[in-house]
């Protein structure tokens, strides 16, 4: 979270009393980086599809009586799950290494959600692996997980191109503007190896994105 580009920003709109939502929260470490920049924890909400991680996550960090954070058991693809009880509520919406594992029909999908989530001046943050080519990799998925991840699909690694193009279909399905910025980085500097990263083919890359909404 802290090499994000736009990192200062989001803490400073925390610190001022906004809510935010991290998505594929997994063990909440993200959020633990911002509650240990001062931004109250009594604002922030975390979903994932299973709930054990999050369970864990206090015998982790040992803040069970400290970190007031409301977990959603949910489905971002899936908005008649609890979700929809934040409709219009949040100002961040924070998904960090969740867009990269649909294709691009399922991404859209899930940004359509977040904009029904969000507030009308809702930023949308995060990371992911990108692309040079941005473009789509094959993958096996499993059964189970998020709604339908079964069977043989792609997942969308992005450039800052085919990003852009996401968003403004994103906008044009929800009569909503959005300014995108954009970064790429070397997984390396994310401490990935390169074993790491064989699978994911050429031009591999750490992306990072921030989405506000301007009307």
């Amino acid at each position: 979270m802290p090499q994000l580009p736009w990192y200062p920003e989001v803490v400073n709109r925390l610190q001022q009393g906004s809510t935010i939502l991290d998505i594929g929260c997994c063990f909440g470490q993200d959020l633990r980086f911002l509650a240990a920049d001062r931004v109250p924890t009594a604002n922030m909400y975390a979903s994932d599809i299973v709930s054990e991680f999050w369970d864990l996550s206090f015998d982790l960090f040992r803040d069970k009586a400290s970190f007031d954070a409301c977990f959603i058991e949910a489905d971002i693809l899936d908005l008649e799950s609890p979700l929809k009880e934040l409709k219009g509520k949040m100002n961040i919406l924070m998904a960090n290494q969740v867009f990269h594992l649909f294709n691009r029909e399922r991404q859209l999908k899930m940004a359509k959600n977040l904009v029904y989530l969000g507030t009308r001046d809702a930023w949308v943050i995060g990371w992911q692996v990108g692309s040079g080519h941005g473009r789509p990799l094959p993958v096996e998925t499993q059964t189970g997980g998020h709604s339908g991840s079964a069977g043989s699909d792609t997942k969308l690694f992005h450039n800052d191109h085919t990003w852009q193009e996401l968003w403004k279909q994103v906008g044009e399905e929800t009569d909503t503007t959005w300014a995108v910025e954009t970064s790429m980085q070397p997984l390396e500097d994310w401490g990935y190896e390169v074993e790491d990263t064989a699978w994911m083919g050429p031009g591999a890359m750490g992306f990072e994105y921030i989405c506000r909404r301007t009307s």
